[in-house]
């Protein structure tokens, strides 16, 4: 029997550099990869399929 789902929901947390006193400054590291990474992909591109629709 196919489950479909219906709702995803996505969490993330930002940790904030303390040394930076929250002046908004950006940290350049490397975009996550492996497993996770292929997950959000196939799902986005299922929403931009859905939309297209």
């Amino acid at each position: 029997m196919p489950v479909q789902i219906n709702e995803v929901v996505i969490r993330t947390v930002i940790d904030t550099p303390s040394g930076s006193g929250g002046t908004g400054a950006v940290v350049n590291t490397p975009p996550p990869s492996g497993p996770e990474t292929e997950l959000v992909d196939k799902v986005l591109e299922i929403i931009r399929e859905k939309n297209e629709r």
